[in-house]
């Protein structure tokens, strides 16, 4: 198994932490593209290694080239990769290389891509550059150099001396620190100033007070699925005047609020009562606006007027309201997942708070909503170490030194080869979480949302994957045959009709989600760069899904799975296509992923 550094000469120094930051986002505009478009166009192609450079090249380089033609533009790209990649997942191993016509091939700046990339795409939707586009790449550049100019000290593994498994669970909720791979903007918070990001920010090790006003009791709406769960949103120390209830934003989202003109009429006549921060620190999270208490025993789930990948993260109702019911009906099912997947967790959401201000524009309103959510305390207590899917995988050279610990713990504790406890840690990954998933949908109907950052691993003592947890509960979907159960809920019909799918649109949420947002994620990592380790691991997948099928016989799981083991390809999300259209996320494409599933030998994926 390689190593998980990368050559000196890819590392960025501190003082170089600009031009890291450009690099990066060049290669995510690749990742993006060539996914979201040269793939599906068949302009793209990996040439083998060489005993002569390529002419893109600096002259020493004997490795594979990955050329993107884009012949709307008569121009072409090229990088160098260590290996072929179906799904996109790329090591990159130079910069990336531009040519238009027959001029010289020379270094691509990232605005240079950008720009011929979003250019690109106009010709082809026959649309106008999007400029904003070009700005949140700018944005998201100048996000992530800030971090890596600040970078803090990694999160402390968990058998460093002095460590709590809720350092290292904190530290991986704020090491996030390349983002999403197939985003071409991950860090783009373009409404937060320098300072803002640093006092709000997960990456910057940020922690903070909630902000508090007090709002007319009768505008408040509120559900919760226990006696009591309300009351954890007061624990601040606050008593509110008569008629009133107190209500927890993000200090942000707080002077927000202040500056909309409905609201600063409220504060003027008294309506409304600004208290301040009080309480407890809270740490911002992986999604930024959900934020986990000092004592990890709840997550509060805050709105945010402001544009975070890619959508205004405020809570409508109907999220709120289908989060709640993603607890009510994971619930009716929990004994039985208990009993067949010991090692799978739904953090529940648990009860939420939100108002409807008279004669103010429901965006306005939604500006408040709050959700609570189940904490990590329980976990900790079992001594399980949990750990945010994305701060292992997907997170460039920082996730995998520390995949590439655990597993190297594994094998220590076990007495295996590096490569033989890669296999076996995925093995024990992919049957901890694929399993449960699949059951979930296939014997239940129910479609969570299992893509890296809304899921988190629970490592046992010897560093190998034991749990399997899942969070944020508001984009639940529902296969046809679960509607009559979410029917029987008595729901508002915009909440009903926003869980109900078609078992296309269920598939597509766990193909994408599950399989190419995280799984193909996790095998990249792992493998970093090893292209016989790689095909190895899409074996080991292979069998996971072969048992599935023997442990679950389902005629809808044996179309499925029995589809992506013929070839059949998974829905990969157009990100960039999204950004660039200037969509809504429910807008989003999904376009069809080829990987090797259908052609790896399982047999073969020997530990």
């Amino acid at each position: 198994m390689n190593s998980p550094l990368l050559p000196k000469h890819l590392q960025p120094a501190p003082s170089e932490t600009e031009s890291f930051a450009e690099q990066q986002h060049g290669r995510l505009l690749i990742n993006c593209y060539a996914r979201e478009v040269a793939m599906q166009e068949h302009t793209l192609a990996v040439l083998p290694a060489s005993r002569s450079a390529h002419p893109a090249m600096p002259a020493d380089y004997r490795g594979q080239v990955l050329e993107i033609a884009l012949p709307r533009l008569g121009s072409q790209l090229c990088v160098g990769v260590l290996h072929v990649s179906a799904t996109a997942n790329f090591d990159y191993t130079t910069g990336v290389y531009l040519r238009t016509g027959q001029e010289a091939w020379r270094d691509a700046g990232w605005r240079e891509l950008a720009r011929l990339i979003i250019e690109d795409l106009s010709c082809r939707a026959a649309t106008p550059f999007n400029e904003e586009l070009l700005q949140q790449i700018g944005d998201s550049i100048a996000t992530m150099q800030d971090v890596m100019d600040r970078r803090p000290a990694p999160a402390l593994p968990p058998a460093a001396a002095g460590a709590t498994p809720l350092q290292p669970y904190i530290g991986s909720e704020q090491g996030l620190l390349t983002g999403h791979p197939f985003h071409p903007a991950p860090k783009s918070r373009s409404d937060w100033s320098p300072a803002e990001q640093r006092d709000y920010s997960p990456e910057h090790k940020a922690s903070m007070r909630l902000h508090y006003f007090q709002l007319p009791q009768e505008w408040l709406l509120s559900d919760s699925i226990d006696a009591g769960a309300l009351q954890t949103l007061g624990a601040h120390g606050l008593q509110p005047g008569d008629g009133g209830a107190i209500l927890p934003l993000h200090p942000w989202q707080a002077g927000w609020m202040r500056r909309q003109p409905r609201i600063a009429s409220a504060l003027c006549s008294g309506e409304i009562l600004d208290l301040g921060p009080h309480g407890l620190p809270f740490h911002p999270t992986a999604s930024v606006r959900t934020l986990l208490a000092e004592d990890a025993a709840s997550f509060v789930k805050l709105s945010l007027n402001m544009r975070i990948t890619n959508c205004i993260r405020n809570n409508a109702r109907h999220e709120l309201q289908s989060a709640l019911t993603g607890t009510r009906l994971y619930r009716t099912v929990q004994a039985d997942m208990q009993s067949r997947f010991p090692g799978f967790r739904v953090m529940e959401e648990q009860a939420y708070v939100t108002a409807d201000l008279p004669g103010a524009d429901p965006e306005l309103s939604n500006g408040f909503g709050v959700l609570l959510r189940e904490g990590v305390a329980g976990l900790l207590q079992q001594g399980v170490q949990p750990i945010v899917c994305a701060a292992l995988f997907g997170n460039g050279e920082h996730g995998r030194k520390q995949v590439f610990a655990q597993i190297e713990r594994y094998a220590l504790h076990r007495g295996y080869t590096l490569e033989q406890a890669a296999r076996r840690w995925f093995a024990r990954y992919a049957e901890t979480a694929v399993h449960p998933i699949l059951y979930l949908l296939f014997e239940h109907g129910v479609a969570f949302e299992p893509h890296m950052q809304n899921t988190v691993v629970g490592l046992d003592g010897e560093g190998a994957p034991s749990h399997f947890i899942l969070r944020d509960l508001e984009l639940t979907r529902l296969a046809p045959q679960a509607h009559a159960l979410a029917r029987a809920m008595q729901l508002e019909p915009g909440t009903l009709s926003a869980l109900c799918c078609t078992d296309e649109r269920a598939w597509i949420r766990i193909g994408y989600c599950l399989f190419v947002n995280n799984l193909c994620e996790v095998i990249a990592s792992i493998a970093n760069g090893n292209h016989t380790l790689y095909l190895g691991l899409w074996g080991v997948l292979r069998n996971t899904l072969q048992d599935y099928l023997a442990k679950f016989p389902n005629p809808s799981a044996s179309r499925r799975i029995r589809g992506l083991l013929a070839g059949e390809p998974l829905p990969a999300k157009g990100n960039l296509l999204t950004r660039f259209l200037r969509q809504a996320d429910r807008q989003a494409s999904y376009l069809p992923l080829y990987h090797p599933l259908g052609v790896v030998n399982g047999a073969a994926a020997s530990y």
